[in-house]
């Protein structure tokens, strides 16, 4: 049995809800413990007078560690 950090290594993930408490857990956890994963891509939409890369902004502020974040509107 692979151990987590195995299993996503070199994979892609998608995460939706990445702005509510679990989906910060959850990208943090990734980050954090898997440093071989290819790619997070997180599905932000502007909430509450915010605009999409306010939200992440205010994500990676808080808790959440990166050395690189790529933000894309679409």
């Amino acid at each position: 049995m692979a151990s987590i950090a195995e299993y996503y290594a070199g994979k892609s993930v998608l995460i939706t809800g990445a702005t509510g408490f679990m989906g910060k857990v959850l990208v943090e956890k990734l980050l954090r413990s898997c440093p071989e994963v290819k790619a997070l891509y997180i599905l932000v939409r502007p909430k509450a007078g915010q605009s999409m890369q306010q939200r992440v902004s205010d994500m990676m502020k808080c808790k959440v560690r990166a050395k690189r974040v790529l933000v894309h509107n679409v």
